[in-house]
């Protein structure tokens, strides 16, 4: 194993796995009522947010689960869940909490805060980090430990790996950013039958992701 050799498997895995080409089109439909500037704000604080996640949990993924006495399968299983209930939402006409009541400043808040929920669930956890991803990151950060290297040579390995991954996340934030160039071709209507279909699309990845779980779970 060499240096440049593991920084691509690192970078191309992710990339693969974190998948934000098939989330553009999901970040369109659930941010489509902010204007661009809020969509732009939103695209980086969830990209950070997932960056922060996804290093935190390679890192000390193995001392959190086992801790807690968590499988890698309930995990599987618990982001199979979260994303059955945006999906759910998405297919059936997400019910905005964003309707301004009779105080304004009231609606404003709430809007505010419907902005930071999207943001975090599902925009940065679990569609760009989850188990997936999470897994695949804790795999590949103890790989280098296999071929029994140390010191300097392993700490240089870690290194590529967490620039390996913010390159990954950094890459993703361009590609949601320039995802508003989608947006000039759809009309409404066209980001409603958008919406029903990420939709669908994400409660059939959701059962996957249990199914996933429990066939693991089983051995």
């Amino acid at each position: 194993m060499n240096f440049l050799n593991y920084f691509l498997t690192v970078f191309i895995s992710l990339f693969l796995v974190v998948d934000v080409i098939s989330n553009a089109p999901i970040f369109l439909s659930l941010t489509q009522s902010y204007e661009k500037k809020e969509r732009k704000e939103m695209a980086k604080k969830a990209l950070l947010i997932a960056l922060l996640v996804q290093l935190l949990f390679v890192v000390f993924g193995n001392y959190i689960f086992n801790y807690l006495g968590i499988k890698p399968y309930s995990f599987t299983i618990a982001g199979g869940i979260l994303l059955a209930i945006v999906g759910t939402e998405m297919l059936f006409g997400r019910k905005t909490r964003t309707e301004y009541s009779e105080n304004g400043t009231t609606g404003e808040e709430e809007k505010r805060e419907e902005k930071e929920n999207i943001t975090v669930v599902p925009l940065a956890i679990p569609l760009h980090t989850g188990p997936a991803s999470i897994l695949t990151g804790m795999i590949l950060f103890n790989q280098p430990e296999k071929f029994n290297l140390l010191g300097k040579e392993l700490f240089i390995f870690k290194l590529l790996f967490i620039i390996s991954t913010v390159l990954v996340y950094s890459v993703s934030l361009l590609i949601l950013l320039k995802s508003d160039l989608l947006l000039k071709f759809l009309r409404p209507i066209g980001m409603k039958v958008i919406t029903r279909i990420m939709g669908l699309l994400i409660l059939a990845l959701s059962v996957q992701f249990v199914i996933n779980g429990i066939r693991e779970a089983l051995g």
